[in-house]
């Protein structure tokens, strides 16, 4: 009974968490319908928990019965970005890439099955790729997205092989085409992504081998394709290589 019990409230715990989770950049208000949908739930235990939430602080009720994350979640949330390692060590190594090239610089890492904007900092032109912290995007295409995908495991490359689609004409989607393109990121030591995500955008990704060694976070340039040449890239590569280089030993 007490084992029953215990994997009952590190349940409830999960679907808290994962309640949280629900709520993006794009989608901040959901009704309860809305997060039941989303978590696969009878809407009695989303009423449940959601209520659990509202009370702690974590969610707000909003006017128009739509719930939004709350002021406990915010503070939580700040806590956590003040402790960040990873982020905190490479920021300043992004804003130094971002003065010498006025392009943007971000830095990616993995969450579930996508990759998540850890940090961004935007590029000093009017012309520029648009992103921002806690932006998920496909694992599957861009070169951020092939950088961690190159030092995952076999079944993450196969799962998102599976799923990949053509985002735009250059999204690479054949299985034989896809492994070789990884298998070049692993020899060269960095991804080059000419519109696989976004028409018009070329970016190029460096790993950052954290933690303890693992590819899990990856530094990231784009710009646009007219501007963001073969030729700027050959001269930037080099240097932003070593740049993760360095990040890497001072998170190790």
């Amino acid at each position: 009974m007490a084992s029953e019990t215990t994997r009952d409230s590190v349940r409830s715990v999960e679907r808290a968490l994962t309640i949280l989770q629900c709520f993006t950049l794009d989608e901040s208000a959901l009704t309860l319908m809305e997060i039941a949908r989303k978590m696969d739930l009878p809407m009695s235990t989303t009423v449940r928990i959601v209520s659990t939430l509202q009370k702690m602080g974590f969610l707000d009720r909003n006017g128009d019965k739509t719930y939004s994350l709350g002021s406990r979640a915010y503070s939580v949330g700040c806590v956590a970005r003040a402790h960040f390692r990873i982020q905190k060590v490479a920021y300043p190594f992004m804003v130094q890439i971002r003065d010498a090239t006025k392009e943007a610089v971000s830095l990616y890492g993995f969450e579930g099955e996508s990759r998540v904007c850890y940090e961004h900092v935007p590029s000093l032109l009017s012309m520029r790729c648009v992103v921002r912290p806690g932006d998920h995007f496909p694992l599957f295409a861009g070169a951020a997205g092939k950088c961690l995908l190159a030092y995952s495991s076999p079944e993450i490359v196969e799962r998102e092989i599976a799923q990949a689609y053509p985002i735009t004409g250059a999204t690479i989607v054949d299985r034989d085409a896809f492994l070789k393109n990884l298998a070049g990121i692993r020899e060269n030591g960095y991804a080059i992504s000419y519109g696989e995500r976004e028409e018009g955008i070329t970016s190029i990704a460096v790993p950052i081998f954290y933690p303890r060694g693992k590819a899990t976070v990856c530094l990231s340039v784009a710009g646009p394709s007219v501007r963001f040449t073969d030729d700027v890239i050959r001269e930037l590569l080099p240097w932003i290589s070593r740049l993760a280089a360095d990040i890497t030993k001072l998170v190790s």
